[in-house]
């Protein structure tokens, strides 16, 4: 199609490193006058081939954009992945422009179905993302394993200083065995290593953070509570035999857990890391679908955002998640979900108001 010839066109012209001046650091956002800032999380959109149901997906994104007054989209793997190559385009398409018209910026990293058919490589596949004038996403190119993992620098109201920082992280696909992938030791040395180099910067106290990933860390287990299967709300833990979870009451802050969390199976040592270095406040994740639950686990919060993704969403919790700073206050932040079941009407399926 002319579509798809001119998006590949595009890509020729477009940057390894997109955004950053230092290869993995993107285009710096600011906290509005007033001291906010506030974050759209979209994770595992799935959007799929041309059809009723993607195309109120795509009503109900534009929706997103309208209603919800966000400075920054973030979006976190899974987002379209299936159909031909000239379909995944198309869909990209979709859901770039809904932020685009409206100047939104968007950031986005990858999870583990976005170029597993092998039609596109996510090098590929971030070049189609940076074609598109809203979009603030690096690709570091061959200084880290993976493709999507930065930081987006958020400046103070004031002045030019650093005032909080966003970690961006591809979390990979699949590991040698077919397990779900893990965040590389490149990529933890990496962080650490920008860690340091920010405290310093900021005369020696960490930079309050937020990271964003598809594939949950494995302490989720740890946070839990091991219960026998006949609880009804237990679910079974991923990779092992007879053993199940329930959230745990003493640091569970909000949410559910309809299903069991699914990280990688080695533990590379990434939230260690996140730990020691004591500048996450939480951890965004998604590829979980139906979970949106809030864990405190030593210090950090373990955040499940739901499947962004109308097929399904009656009876589910599908939808998006809302994060507020305030530079007031950078310790902290507020986040709820919104169903996208919330922002549809049946009026969404007629052909005319699609049309319009």
């Amino acid at each position: 199609s002319l579509f798809l010839a001119l998006v590949l066109a595009l890509m020729a012209f477009v940057p390894v490193t997109a955004n950053g001046d230092d290869g993995t650091t993107a285009k710096a956002m600011r906290f509005r006058e007033d001291g906010s800032f506030r974050i759209l999380h979209l994770t595992d959109l799935h959007k799929r081939h041309k059809n009723d149901y993607n195309d109120v997906h795509t009503v109900l994104l534009r929706r997103l954009a309208q209603t919800q007054d966000v400075d920054l989209v973030v979006i976190t793997g899974d987002i379209a992945m299936d159909g031909p190559l000239n379909e995944i385009l198309e869909n990209i398409d979709d859901i770039m422009t809904a932020f685009a018209d409206y100047d939104i910026p968007v950031a986005v990293t990858f999870g583990n179905h976005d170029s597993e058919k092998g039609l596109i490589s996510r090098e590929d596949l971030m070049a189609v993302y940076n074609s598109y004038p809203n979009s603030i996403s690096v690709d570091e190119g061959d200084l880290l394993p993976g493709c999507g993992t930065y930081t987006v620098p958020i400046l103070s109201s004031k002045n030019d200083k650093l005032a909080f920082n966003l970690w961006v992280i591809d979390s990979g696909d699949y590991d040698d065995e077919g397990h779900y992938g893990f965040v590389k030791p490149e990529q933890i040395n990496w962080y650490v290593n920008k860690s340091n180099a920010l405290k310093a910067q900021n005369g020696g106290k960490p930079v309050p953070s937020l990271l964003f990933q598809h594939i949950i860390v494995p302490e989720i287990y740890d946070a839990l509570i091991e219960k026998p299967f006949w609880v009804p709300t237990s679910v079974k833990r991923i990779y092992y035999d007879n053993r199940y979870y329930v959230l745990n009451p003493a640091n569970t802050k909000a949410g559910m857990m309809d299903e069991y969390p699914c990280p990688p199976y080695y533990n590379s040592g990434q939230f260690e890391a996140v730990v020691r270095q004591n500048d996450v406040m939480a951890m965004f994740f998604g590829h979980d679908h139906t979970n949106t639950f809030i864990v405190e686990h030593r210090g950090v919060d373990l955040v499940a955002s739901p499947k962004c993704d109308f097929s399904g969403t009656f009876g589910k919790n599908y939808g998006a998640r809302i994060i507020d700073l305030n530079e007031a206050d950078t310790s902290t932040y507020s986040t709820y979900t919104i169903p996208l079941s919330s922002l549809f009407t049946f009026a969404d399926l007629s052909p005319l108001k699609l049309a319009a």
